[in-house]
């Protein structure tokens, strides 16, 4: 007759409480490692990259907005041209451009400009036959060149040039740090800034983003010895100026350091501790729940005078042992009866 052997409790309850008792000791450990804290907190450097974000909207709205007060502009000077056979530019010398003028796109000759002489030179070769923006050198400073096509771009004659200031933009930079935020080109080369400092971060390249897409980030900086925050957002939004690769990067010094105390590796070991005591109470639970009634039923089966469970598993096995053992004890009653007749 085989035997099935039955695999017993004990065994399994001692894996898991040592198994859970290294876990609950493993897991303090790992929380109360010493760690390399950034010495600025995520919530400023959220800040600060939010801020930049927000400033890059506001340049591209700006640039965009241009551009398309410029085609207006263009549709007016188409109507001039037809009905007078000249420019009319006067009604828009206040605008936002330093110069706005009129070009001959076959002659390359000025037809008409107001504000500052006109620069045809900056357009370079050959010349843009649709609507668009670009950073030129003027002299010794930067501009915006904006320029669309007179009339329908496929039979366009003249072109119709602005040269936005970057100043313009200062209030908007502004809004990302005074201390000093910049607008800079795909090389890194500030196009306009605010702040004591003409230029960017030493070494500082914003990463390149996709036409469209959104490159921005923020992170803790060494300079010297402040620690400053630098945040960058590249230009976003409507075409073209996001197309044109610039960023708003923006550096403020950190004042207000949060750096990680004690508390932090306390509390992750009072949580450590909390949870191995856990562990010993939940298998001190499972002990008394079913290894006490289990040693009972061992006592019961071989005392029948030892106290039995009466609730649970362990009591129904219990009430079993009993009714087993009542009609072996009243078959042996006979025998002996039937011995002493």
């Amino acid at each position: 007759m085989s035997r099935t052997r039955v695999p017993g409790v004990l065994a399994p309850w001692i894996t898991g409480l040592v198994l859970f008792t290294l876990l609950a000791g493993g897991a303090t450990a790992y929380l109360a490692r010493p760690r390399a804290v950034s010495p600025v907190p995520q919530s400023v450097l959220d800040a600060r990259r939010e801020s930049a974000t927000a400033a890059a909207q506001a340049i591209t709205r700006s640039l965009n907005g241009g551009l398309s007060s410029m085609a207006e502009v263009a549709t007016v000077v188409d109507e001039s041209l037809r009905q007078r056979n000249r420019a009319l530019l006067i009604p828009f010398r206040a605008r936002i451009w330093k110069s706005l003028y009129v070009l001959d796109q076959t002659t390359r000759t000025v037809i008409a400009q107001v504000g500052e002489p006109a620069q045809p030179a900056v357009l370079g070769e050959p010349l843009p036959k649709e609507a668009g923006m670009k950073i030129a050198q003027v002299g010794t400073t930067h501009q915006i060149v904006q320029y669309t096509p007179v009339g329908k771009p496929a039979e366009a004659k003249y072109l119709l040039v602005g040269h936005y200031d970057p100043n313009r933009l200062s209030d908007l930079l502004t809004a990302a740090g005074a201390e000093g935020t910049w607008l800079v080109d795909r090389s890194g080369a500030a196009i306009v800034g605010v702040g004591t400092s003409k230029q960017p971060p030493e070494g500082f390249v914003p990463p390149e983003a996709d036409p469209g897409e959104n490159a921005a980030g923020s992170q803790a900086r060494q300079a010297g010895d402040r620690m400053d925050v630098l945040a960058w957002a590249s230009l976003t939004g409507r075409a073209p100026a996001n197309g044109l690769g610039w960023s708003v990067v923006s550096a403020k010094p950190v004042t207000d350091v949060a750096v990680a105390t004690d508390d932090s590796r306390r509390r992750a070991i009072t949580a450590g501790t909390t949870l191995a005591a856990l562990v010993v109470v939940v298998f001190a639970a499972l002990f008394l729940v079913v290894q006490r009634p289990i040693r009972r039923l061992r006592q019961v089966s071989g005392e029948p005078a030892a106290p039995a469970p009466k609730y649970g598993e362990a009591g129904r096995v219990a009430q079993t042992f009993a009714q087993a053992r009542t009609p072996k004890a009243d078959q042996t009653a006979d025998e002996e009866l039937a011995g002493r007749r």
